[in-house]
């Protein structure tokens, strides 16, 4: 069986939320605080198709957010070509190749760091189908077969009793521990912590988020009247590149401190990490190289005793990797379950994750084990390179 690589292809998708609501809702376009400037309009993904030239097929996913053109046209104009002819089993020195392809240049973050995610990922899946393993076996593991999920988020509600409803309908549905969206004021941000912790009543861990939403002094006094609450979770307080104040920040509040969704690889977290600033950190596989960076990544941080927790963002394809990666890591308690709504998450796969327990099953399907609905693929395809 020859693994060499024939085709390399990328698909922007696009579900707008105009398509799924008569009337947008302010909490779904504004999720966070970030999304103040650039509010969200719908859910995006970059598919990143890899054919042999025995005809396996391996599929991975850019992450598409705020325009999943800009990775399709990375991928199929600049990685390909570097692609076609080699070897797809040498998953580890193509990586490197494309990685140092631009590493001269300064460009080994941002949209060219998540076009070779999506390339890692489709070159893992393509392996494990080959090789008739799901990846987690060529990973390793498993060392769990289950992964533990938080629910994401209790958005940006109006009012504390709508906040509590939600906390409520994800503890029906199963949670046992759920995240809140927060980073609109002291004030505001602790009533609304108030009312989920009483919701929950102490059957689901309560994670918040502050979406980079505060100073150093804020973040610490927010931080401890949360601690008094029971909160369990204190994530992105801080500008995502203040390092120094995140590390003031850990060492004033008991509650663990959480960063790292915005970052690309094993470098921007060492940072983090020597500083001491940082509990749990959140690479999106999707956007921090795919699963052959988030390996160096999770190592890094082991050898910190810093645990790794996924970022959910995504569509079907991210969130089996993610399961894959969970499965085969240590160091890798919990995991991100979006639930903001999302067809390119939930209505892609052909087969959908069950929850139980609190967690969802591994795939066990080779490669990352999910399979794609072609039709909706054509449905919401926006670009093609």
């Amino acid at each position: 069986m020859s693994l060499t690589i024939a085709s390399v292809e990328a698909i922007a998708l696009a579900a707008p939320f105009a398509d799924l609501y008569d009337t947008v809702p302010d909490w779904l376009t504004t999720p966070a605080s970030s999304h103040r400037v650039l509010p969200r309009l719908g859910q995006y993904t970059t598919l990143v198709r890899i054919r042999t030239v025995d005809g396996i097929e391996g599929i991975g996913e850019c992450y598409g957010l705020p325009e999943p053109r800009v990775t399709a046209t990375i991928v199929g104009t600049l990685l390909a070509p570097m692609l076609v002819g080699r070897d797809a089993g040498a998953s580890e020195a193509l990586w490197e190749l494309m990685f140092g392809a631009q590493s001269g240049a300064g460009r080994t973050g941002g949209f060219y760091l998540e076009a070779i995610s999506g390339v890692d990922l489709a070159l893992w899946d393509l392996r494990g189908k080959a090789a008739g393993l799901p990846v987690h076996r060529l990973l390793g593991g498993p060392v769990r077969e289950t992964v533990p999920v938080y629910a994401s988020p209790i958005p940006f509600l109006p009012d504390v009793a709508e906040s509590a409803e939600r906390a409520h309908a994800f503890l029906d549905q199963g949670f046992r521990a759920m995240k809140l969206k927060l980073g609109r004021g002291e004030a505001t941000d602790l009533a609304h912590a108030s009312a989920v912790v009483d919701a929950l009543a102490g059957r689901a861990a309560l994670h918040v988020d502050l979406n980079c939403a505060y100073d150093v002094k804020t973040a610490i006094r927010l931080g401890q009247a949360l601690d008094g609450l029971g909160v369990r979770w204190l994530e992105e307080p801080l500008a995502t590149d203040d390092v120094a104040g995140l590390a003031e920040v850990r060492a004033a509040v008991r509650i663990p401190v959480v960063t790292g969704e915005s970052e690309f690889s094993r470098y921007g977290y060492r940072d983090f990490l020597l500083a001491r600033a940082v509990d749990v950190v959140m690479p999106n596989l999707a956007r921090a190289g795919g699963i052959t960076e988030a390996r160096r990544i999770a190592a890094l941080c082991d050898a910190f005793h810093v645990t790794v927790s996924p970022h959910g963002v995504g569509s079907a394809v991210g969130l089996a990797a993610a399961l894959q990666f969970a499965a085969a890591t240590p160091n890798v308690p919990i995991y991100e379950y979006n639930r903001l709504p999302n067809p390119l998450r939930d209505d892609l796969p052909l087969t959908k994750p069950s929850l139980v327990d609190g967690a969802l099953a591994v795939p066990a399907g080779p490669g990352l084990g999910v399979a794609l609905d072609e039709s909706l693929i054509a449905r919401y395809e926006v670009f093609r390179a």
